[in-house]
C-alpha cells in the first residue's frame, strides 16, 4: 500500500519513539529518524520537510517541546500534536498559546507493549485516539490546501523603490516556474555592474534568459508554494531540477544549472537525493 504521509516524531524516550514509530508504520505513514531535542528535530525538517509533527514538551537539550511548538506553528507552518507525559493543566493551558492541533496526554495510547516501562496510570485507548488525530488533521490540511499556481508575479525592483516610478509603467512581471533557475538570498550584480547586498525580507530570483526578479519574502515561506521540482539545497538557494534546467550533479555534492555550479550543504543532501531519484532512474 503507498505510504500515506510523512511524520516526524520528536520524543527524548528512544523505546517511545520506537512504539510510536510501530504504529504510524502499521498504518503506513513513513516516519522521520529518531529526534530526542529540538535541534535535532529542526535538522530533520531541513532534510525532509514533515506533513505533521509529534512532539513530546519534556526534549533533551535546551528547549523543550512548546518552543518548538511556536516554530512550527509560526515559522514553518507545519501542523503538530502534542504527545506528552506533562497532562497538568498549568503546561496545557501554555501550550495553548502554540495553537497545536491536538494535545493527547500519553497514557491515552497504548504505549507499554512489549515494552519494560509502565507510562499509563489510568485505563488507556489504543492506537485509533492517535491514528484518528492525524488522519483528520492532515485532510483539513487538505482540504485548505490552495491551488497549485503556474508562477510568481516578480518585482522589477524594491517596494519602496517602484512607488516612485512613473503609474503607467510595468513593476510586476509574471513568470512561469518553469522558466526560474533559482531563488536567492545571496548578493546580485546591479544595473550599475557592482555587487549590491539585498535588502532585508527580500529574495530575488534569475530566469532562463537571465532576467532577475524581486519578491518581498523569504525562502523558507516561498519554498512552501513551489512546484516539486524547486528544492533547498543550502541557507541561501532553492533550485531548479527539473530535467530540461538541470545540467548535472558533481561530485555529489553540487549541481550544475544553466551552466552555473552550486553548493549542496550536508543539511539539504538527503532531500535533495529524494528529489533527484523522483525525476532521474
Amino acid at each position: 500500500m503507498k505510504t500515506k504521509a510523512h511524520i516526524l516524531v520528536v520524543e527524548d524516550k528512544a523505546l517511545i519513539y520506537k512504539r510510536l514509530k510501530m504504529i504510524l508504520k502499521e498504518h503506513h505513514y513513513s516516519v522521520d529518524d529518531y529526534a530526542p531535542s529540538v535541534e535535532e528535530a529542526i535538522g530533520n525538517i531541513n532534510k525532509k520537510r514533515p506533513d505533521l509533527v509529534l512532539l513530546d514538551i519534556d526534549l533533551q537539550g535546551e528547549h523543550n517541546g512548546i518552543y518548538l511548538g511556536n516554530l512550527l506553528k509560526n515559522e514553518y507552518n507545519i501542523p503538530f500534536i502534542y504527545v506528552t507525559d506533562l497532562d497538568d493543566d498549568q503546561t496545557f493551558y501554555e501550550s495553548l498559546q502554540t495553537k497545536h492541533d491536538d494535545f493527547i496526554p500519553k497514557k491515552d495510547i497504548n504505549l507499554t507493549e512489549e515494552e519494560p516501562i509502565v507510562i499509563q496510570t489510568k485505563p488507556h485507548l489504543d492506537e485509533k485516539r492517535l491514528i484518528r488525530s492525524i488522519q483528520t488533521i492532515l485532510q483539513k490540511q487538505t482540504e485548505n490546501q490552495q491551488p497549485l499556481r503556474e508562477g510568481i508575479m516578480g518585482l522589477i525592483g524594491y517596494l519602496e523603490d517602484i512607488k516612485e516610478l512613473d503609474k503607467s509603467r510595468v513593476t510586476r512581471v509574471p513568470v512561469k516556474y518553469e522558466d526560474i533557475i533559482f531563488f536567492t538570498v545571496k548578493p546580485f550584480i546591479n544595473e550599475n555592474e557592482k555587487e549590491e547586498t539585498l535588502r532585508a525580507n527580500y529574495l530575488w530570483f534569475k530566469t532562463r534568459n537571465g532576467e532577475y526578479f524581486f519578491l518581498k519574502t523569504s525562502l523558507r515561506d516561498i519554498q512552501k508554494t513551489l512546484p516539486y521540482y524547486f528544492v533547498r539545497i543550502n541557507e541561501s538557494y532553492i533550485v531548479n531540477i527539473a530535467p530540461d534546467v538541470l545540467k548535472g550533479r558533481i561530485n555529489g555534492s553540487r549541481l550544475s544549472i544553466q551552466n552555473q555550479e552550486f553548493t549542496i550543504k550536508n543539511t539539504y543532501k538527503e532531500e535533495v537525493k529524494s528529489r533527484l531519484e523522483h525525476f532521474y532512474y
